[in-house]
């Protein structure tokens, strides 16, 4: 979906169309990948379509080695997502990114949407993906992000407007162009 205009009092925001709704996005210089912007959207609003409740988890995965294609996160995150899922027994959405800028390997933006009624507590679900990563596969480490926590309410546009705005970081151009030209940018949780 198109960029719209730039806000007319913050120069870094913009504003977005998806599916027929309007939402502000962090945009510098109109540098936004809207392919990841629109999965994003699409991510939150099928969490958000499927529970009334939604809880947004963000955190960051460091790899210990560079690798061409994305095959340290894809067996992360299915193993992840399946301990989650026989966890809390519930549906799991996701969206991470890839990203390397000076550094000599890649690192990864990932945020996780569950059900609010069936998780209290945010920081098992960070815990999880710390022991997953950190201790039983031994690739990387896992790092919370400040502010890295919200909760959406299918009523409510503001809370699903901020976690789109704060996720909007993620489909920034800057940094995702030291990649194999076949090797994804991102990837979103496929919904039935």
């Amino acid at each position: 979906m198109p960029l719209l205009s730039v806000h007319e009092d913050y120069p870094f925001v913009s504003y977005y169309l998806y599916n027929k709704t309007v939402f502000l996005v962090f945009n510098n210089n109109l540098n936004i990948v809207e392919k990841i912007q629109d999965a994003i959207c699409c991510e939150v609003n099928s969490m958000i379509d499927k529970y009334s409740r939604v809880k947004a988890i963000l955190f960051n995965m460091h790899i210990k080695k560079y690798s061409k294609d994305n095959a340290v996160i894809s067996k992360f995150m299915r193993s992840y997502i399946n301990k989650l899922e026989r966890k809390y027994n519930t549906h799991i959405g996701y969206i991470w990114v890839r990203e390397q800028e000076k550094s000599d390997k890649q690192h990864y933006h990932i945020a996780i949407f569950i059900n609010a009624k069936v998780c209290k507590c945010a920081w098992n679900i960070i815990n999880i993906a710390k022991d997953s990563c950190q201790n039983i596969q031994k690739i990387g480490t896992i790092h919370y992000v400040k502010n890295g926590l919200y909760t959406m309410f299918r009523k409510n546009h503001v809370s699903i407007q901020t976690v789109i705005l704060r996720l909007s970081y993620y489909a920034k151009r800057y940094s995702k162009t030291l990649r194999e030209p076949k090797t994804k940018r991102f990837q979103i949780r496929h919904h039935k």
